[in-house]
């Protein structure tokens, strides 16, 4: 049989649509706030006979919960691992390093990151009107130079529809709002070159933030000494 209603129930019945609608595009919403993005990674300025090359991290996930995310990088079986843990409402910023049995963490806060980004190369950025749909999403197309005497600029592209809150706030791109899915990085004398592969927006579970208490703190002039040692090993 069919519904009957009569015309004073209307307005009842489109509030409950309506409530409805809004609900599941609330879902939809929060759902972009939380998820995982994997990369490629490849190596533009290493020689492919280098005898390290194989061992180098090809892949890498980014982890993203309400603003905070961390980067994870491995290689060799899991035997060297680095990450990168942002927290931006706390305005902090953690590098986690393991190299088979040795841990090693820096944290910076607040006045601590500027002062460490103020140590490396300014990134000029040029903003230009080009897209590229990146895993169905329109991504914007900077030019990178990086200042480097030698360096030739690079193209990254960034995209506005995934909820992360200014992302680049504590790397050398913090100019450019939004999630980069197509990038280029170089840092200890290897480049890499990063491309977006997969976008799962999924619940995250807050243990994928937590550090485990055998990471040893060093200041950031020891890690970087540590983590040249070891990328100097590759060359």
């Amino acid at each position: 049989p069919f519904l009957k209603f009569n015309l004073k129930q209307i307005p009842h019945i489109l509030i409950l649509i309506l409530s409805l609608y809004l609900v599941g595009c609330g879902e939809e919403s929060h759902e972009k706030t939380e998820g995982i993005i994997c990369f490629d990674v490849r190596y533009p300025k290493m020689d492919k006979d280098n005898f390290m090359f194989e061992f180098m991290p090809k892949k890498m996930e980014l982890i993203f919960k309400n603003d905070k995310y961390i980067t994870n990088l491995s290689a060799g079986m899991g035997l060297y691992k680095t990450s990168f843990l942002v927290d931006k409402n706390e305005n902090e910023f953690s590098q986690l390093v393991k190299m088979i049995d040795k841990k090693y963490i820096l944290t910076l806060k607040d006045e601590k990151v500027e002062e460490s980004l103020s140590h490396l190369p300014t990134y000029s950025i040029e903003y230009t009107q080009e897209t590229k749909t990146i895993l169905n999403y329109i991504c914007k197309k900077a030019i990178i130079t990086t200042g480097i005497p030698g360096d030739e600029p690079f193209t990254v592209f960034y995209t506005n529809e995934i909820r992360i809150e200014t992302p680049n706030w504590c790397n050398q791109f913090k100019e450019i709002n939004g999630v980069m899915l197509e990038y280029q990085y170089e840092k200890y004398g290897v480049c890499m070159r990063l491309n977006a592969t997969s976008i799962d927006f999924k619940k995250i579970d807050e243990s994928e933030f937590e550090i485990d208490e055998k990471y040893v703190a060093l200041s950031e002039a020891d890690l970087n000494n540590e983590m040249q040692k070891i990328f100097d090993s590759f060359q």
